[in-house]
């Protein structure tokens, strides 16, 4: 557990993107809110998209919370689109102070992370109800990397000595399910089926159906859709939107597959230690913002790409036969059995890890549970079903708040 620093914390977080220079400090100071005064620091923050996608909003909602709440004396200076380096080059970056924070996607350079990336074929492990497989998962892997007895130790060393740490570690693509330009309802459907993945432990699950998986760049996704070079990409619906894939029409296949629990928002060393414990705590409590923001942007995304689809775009919303998740929720028990034996060398304890993020998930989904939602739902449907108003974005019908509350407690009060 992090013992370093006091910390009351409960906010969201990335700040977005950088420049070159990672002079994080300046001459002027200002009142620390706590009856002394803090130096100024402006830092340089890199996120891979630009203002208007839910990544970068959630950021400048973080860095906003951060500079109110240090009256001033931490700044941000965004560079968006990932204007200074890619995003396998940003640990580097930061390292070699030419960024101060970025947003960290350990598939992305899996050599630098290898514990993270490891961990990446264990994002089965929440109910399939919407939202509150999200919420569990946000909440089960936040505390596991910045508060377990286990997970916390590992990867706080193996960042530390890439010269970064993390603010926040966010599990964010609750599963993926697939969108295809042609029918997909049974098994026999796989044969043959050419699907986008996002990396290995994807590769896996389109093998066990029998599909075909392909890789291609983000970039490359719409067309290769649009020109059939792909029969199917496996993302989430929010991604379909704002990807454009919706557009083009296609046929929705609502599944469980291994989601995303890979992105980190993190910090240099050298930035983090040249804050005062105020400062360093105000970073941590905008953590609630950064994740109000996105997990809100989720809400409504689903709830769009659900209900203005098939008038819009002429999306079919597909009901697969029972037998296709069942061989996926097969394969997902045996991945989870396996893990602990498929371990990147320097991991001290793989059995304890995987034992302890399986029981975060748990514990989480208890906890989800008793704050109201609904645990035991089948997917989006039964969400959608569940809002008092269909025609109000769910964001503004759910309350995120006690959740927040709870995420921030668990993953940093320190006991």
């Amino acid at each position: 557990m992090r013992k370093n620093t006091k910390v009351r914390i409960g906010a969201m977080g990335v700040v977005a993107a950088m420049l070159i220079l990672a002079g994080c400090g300046s001459a002027d100071s200002a009142d620390s809110g706590s009856g002394g005064e803090s130096e100024a620091h402006t830092l340089k923050v890199q996120e891979i998209f630009a203002p208007g996608e839910a990544f970068a909003d959630s950021t400048q909602a973080f860095g906003d919370a951060v500079t109110e709440a240090t009256h001033g004396s931490v700044s941000f200076e965004y560079f968006w689109s990932n204007a200074v380096v890619p995003t396998n080059e940003i640990a580097g970056a930061m390292n070699d102070g030419l960024l101060d924070m970025g947003r960290i996607q350990p598939p992305a350079s899996p050599a630098d992370f290898p514990t993270m990336n490891w961990l990446s074929s264990a994002s089965s492990l929440n109910t399939q109800a919407f939202p509150a497989g999200l919420l569990q998962k946000i909440g089960a892997h936040l505390e596991f990397v910045m508060n377990s007895e286990t997970g916390s130790a590992q990867l706080d060393s193996e960042l530390r000595n890439l010269g970064i740490q993390y603010i926040g570690a966010f599990a964010l693509v609750q599963q993926y399910d697939l969108f295809c330009s042609k029918p997909v309802a049974s098994l026999d459907d796989f044969a043959g089926l050419k699907v986008r993945v996002a990396g290995q432990a994807w590769v896996d699950e389109i093998e066990n159906l029998g599909g075909e998986p392909v890789t291609l760049l983000p970039e490359e996704i719409y067309e290769g859709f649009q020109r059939g070079i792909v029969d199917c990409v496996m993302t989430y619906p929010t991604h379909y939107i704002n990807s454009g894939l919706w557009e083009l029409g296609g046929y929705y296949v609502p599944l469980k597959l291994n989601g995303w629990n890979q992105d980190g928002l993190t910090i240099s060393n050298a930035a983090w230690k040249s804050l005062d414990e105020s400062q360093q705590v105000a970073m941590y409590d905008a953590v609630k913002d950064w994740l109000r923001v996105f997990v809100g942007r989720q809400l409504d995304g689903y709830w769009r790409f659900m209900t203005e689809g098939r008038e819009q775009h002429g999306i079919e919303y597909l009901e697969p036969d029972s037998e296709i998740q069942e061989r996926i929720d097969e394969h997902h028990d045996a991945v989870i059995e396996s893990l602990a034996e498929t371990a990147p060398e320097g991991v001290a304890d793989p059995e304890a890890i995987v034992e302890e993020y399986v029981a975060l998930h748990d514990k989480w989904l208890g906890t989800i549970e008793e704050l109201g939602f609904d645990v035991e739902g089948d997917g989006v449907n039964d969400f959608l079903a569940a809002l008092e108003d269909p025609d109000v974005p769910p964001s503004e019908q759910i309350d995120l708040e006690p959740w927040l509350d709870a995420i921030i407690a668990a993953a940093y009060e320190n006991n």
